[in-house]
């Protein structure tokens, strides 16, 4: 965040005397600010949103209508203190001295690549606490970071891009793990998370994950969670097309019959089940028939997307 000058904090005082941190649209900021020129309204509400004082969205009816929401005082200044109490200014500063006073966890493919090291990120997912959302949009908002919150997307892209939810649960927090002062979800809940998404990405990080840390995860652990989100079969199928794409033992015999015996396999079920990842499943054209079989799964994966993440990462 950057602190405001003189002018722009008697902007923000006079809009929080009226609204607090309710929400306003941009002609009740004019009246309130006593401008009539929208340009000169923008360039005030802008300044104040890109400095971390004010929280911006458009209305999911109109596009065109746009509504704001002041952040507190209070989490300005609280916010301000943990940045300038941090060595470094950057998001990861901000996060390693933000360990001290706040609670969150970063989840999503930024996590991922701090374990598989293999496709680059294209955001951060910082999930915290709802009562401390306003903390967080204030200390991380800077030039040159987009910021999106909750369904609401940045306006602009930026050098970085964050993606703050407000849904932090204790079992956010008792998966995760400290690494290099920064708090992020533990591998074997990216796994399970990648394997429940479906979508490209998640499956990406899952695979690359499953094959670069398979010496170090903790596999009961892995096997709880996939279990109580349902995705038990997923994860088996998901070792066995790794080994078929290897065509080695890379996940042992023993490992996946044990998985199968946990797997309820009464039920046929698809996977993926988003067309994005399985571009053949509007022809039906199946892959990985024998493996289905034996999950009773019908698999659209295709080879191209398992065997091209094998090639680069087992070794």
């Amino acid at each position: 965040m950057e602190w405001i000058p003189k002018w722009l904090a008697e902007k923000y005082s006079l809009i929080h005397l009226v609204k607090g941190v309710d929400t306003f649209d941009f002609e009740e900021a004019k009246k309130i600010l006593g401008i009539k020129d929208k340009r000169v309204a923008s360039i005030v509400l802008t300044q104040l949103r890109n400095r971390g004082f004010l929280i911006s969205w458009r209305d999911s009816v109109d596009p065109r209508r746009k509504f704001f929401r002041l952040i507190s005082p209070e989490s300005v200044i609280f916010a301000f203190g943990v940045q300038n109490s941090a060595e470094d200014k950057s998001v990861k500063g901000k996060l390693r001295e933000a360990l001290r006073r706040l609670e969150y966890v970063v989840a999503g493919a930024y996590a991922s690549f701090k374990y598989h090291s293999y496709s680059v990120p294209g955001k951060l997912d910082l999930h915290v606490k709802k009562e401390d959302l306003d903390k967080w949009v204030a200390l991380l908002a800077e030039r040159g970071v987009a910021i999106s919150i909750d369904d609401i997307h940045a306006e602009r892209p930026g050098k970085e891009s964050v993606h703050i939810h407000s849904d932090l649960t204790d079992d956010m927090l008792n998966e995760s793990v400290i690494i290099d002062k920064i708090r992020y979800l533990r591998p074997e809940a990216l796994i399970v998370k990648g394997l429940e998404s479906e979508d490209s990405f998640g499956l990406i990080d899952a695979f690359a994950i499953l094959i670069t840390k398979r010496n170090e995860l903790d596999w009961a652990k892995l096997l709880q969670l996939a279990e109580r989100e349902g995705v038990i079969r997923q994860l088996g199928a998901a070792l066995e097309m790794i080994n078929y794409e290897a065509r080695r033992e890379t996940f042992s015999e023993a490992r996946i019959e044990k998985i199968r015996k946990k797997a309820d396999l009464s039920h046929l079920i698809t996977f993926p089940k988003t067309e994005e990842v399985a571009p053949f499943k509007k022809e039906e054209k199946e892959y990985y028939v024998d493996l289905g079989r034996k999950w009773n799964m019908k698999i659209y994966l295709s080879k191209a997307f398992a065997s091209k993440i094998v090639a680069d990462l087992v070794r």
